[in-house]
């Protein structure tokens, strides 16, 4: 009993050290990156804008026919206002992913993502939730320390590289991350097609998902099966199994596969994408430092400091 007690004291004190290190900025750098293209790209998807973000296109309005967009609307400047949000999210994109004033883009990058739900929600999907939650934890970081314009400008790196970044952003993105796959593999449980093996046929038959229109032939029935049931798996164990660096690059080799065959054989908008770019949080901030810029690393880290944050953080 007390074997198990001093075991759980160290792993609490390892959890918190890890939340309240200081850690080089270049995760928070490829994130920041990761997420300006990838938005870039989904808002590529909703074009072209006379449907997608005019008012008198595809924009639903209000039953009574009151607010806002009512009002530009009726004063005819709906197709106005539509090119005004779009060229607005793609600036703010842009900058996202060049690092151009890299936290207040990140900040208007969340506020446009939850004005889009707002102007126009029908052809938003999970894809475009999961962006909001990781852009927010993204906002609570310095995202521009590194590779970026801001960098260049500051010039950051006559002065020695940029300063650390507190890690705790990073871990609040990997909680959000597992507790996404967790609650996902919940909720597929509640459905009998997920149960009884048969919610990966059913999708690829729906013309809404798949990418290729070719009928699942019947004997691939028990193949089919033990997808769904290995897809429902994977999710309920992805927390637990990127808790432990020992398998956690399993967890995310997985992953990767997972959603790759599922941008293959799936249309969801930039669903995988987002997910796959979502594990660089997950990486080891001092290991990607070093190995992606190692001059800058070399410059702000002492050897046994990088050791010992190493050891807490990498162990979350």
């Amino acid at each position: 009993m007390i074997d198990i007690l001093t075991a759980l004291r160290a792993g609490i004190g390892r959890g918190l050290a890890a939340w309240s290190a200081d850690v080089p900025p270049h995760s928070y750098a490829l994130l920041r990156m990761a997420f300006g293209a990838i938005g870039l790209l989904s808002l590529a998807g909703l074009t072209p804008v006379s449907m997608f973000w005019a008012l008198d296109g595809l924009s639903p309005l209000s039953a009574d026919g009151t607010g806002p967009r009512a009002w530009l609307l009726a004063h005819g400047w709906g197709t106005l206002a539509g090119w005004a949000v779009f060229g607005a999210l793609v600036a703010v994109f842009v900058a996202l992913t060049i690092g151009f004033r890299s936290d207040v883009a990140v900040m208007l990058g969340f506020i446009g993502l939850v004005a889009q739900d707002h102007w126009n929600h029908l052809p938003l999907s999970s894809a475009h939730q999961v962006m909001i939650v990781l852009l927010f934890c993204l906002m609570w970081a310095e995202t521009g320390g590194v590779w970026s314009a801001d960098a260049y400008l500051a010039g950051a790196a006559a002065k020695g590289g940029a300063a650390r970044a507190p890690a705790w952003p990073l871990m609040l993105m990997r909680c959000q991350i597992a507790i996404i796959y967790g609650s996902t593999g919940l909720w597929k449980l509640a459905y009998p097609v997920w149960r009884d093996g048969s919610a990966v046929h059913w999708a690829l038959s729906l013309n809404v998902f798949h990418r290729v229109p070719w009928p699942v032939p019947a004997s691939a029935a028990p193949f089919v099966a033990m997808l769904t049931w290995g897809t429902v798996l994977f999710e309920l164990s992805f927390p637990v199994l990127v808790l432990f660096r020992r398998t956690r690059s399993l967890a995310l080799a997985g992953g990767i596969a997972l959603h790759l065959g599922l941008f293959a054989a799936l249309e969801l908008g930039p669903f995988s994408l987002i997910m796959i770019a979502s594990y660089l949080a997950f990486l080891d901030p001092c290991t990607t430092a070093r190995r992606f810029a190692p001059r800058d690393s070399g410059r702000q880290d002492h050897r046994s400091e990088v050791a010992a944050q190493d050891a807490g953080l990498a162990s979350q």
